[in-house]
């Protein structure tokens, strides 16, 4: 596997405390709409204690799954609302221990 993709994708987001309950449904939302996507595994949505900052944790089977997944209109659509809003910062990851 090319060491720069990987099936796991984070994304963080550093948000105004105020405006995380939404951006937490908007995730929701789409997660909930992508689930059966082929080779979608998993989806957390993690935040901060002081709620400067929320996370997104994709896992999906493959690279190939996870980029065709980015591809999706409504994935898209909503990662372009939440990162007019907040600074973004973007990792793919793969495992290195089973």
């Amino acid at each position: 596997m090319n060491r720069s993709q990987g099936p796991v994708l984070l994304h963080v987001w550093m948000i105004d405390p105020q405006t995380a309950d939404r951006h937490v449904q908007l995730l929701d939302e789409l997660f909930r709409g992508v689930a059966d996507q082929p080779g979608f595994l998993s989806a957390r949505i993690l935040e901060a204690t002081d709620r400067i900052s929320i996370a997104a944790l994709v896992e999906m089977r493959t690279a190939e799954d996870r980029e065709r997944l980015e591809q999706l209109p409504q994935v898209r659509d909503v990662l372009q609302r939440l990162g007019a809003a907040a600074n973004l910062v973007v990792r793919l990851y793969h495992d290195v221990a089973p």
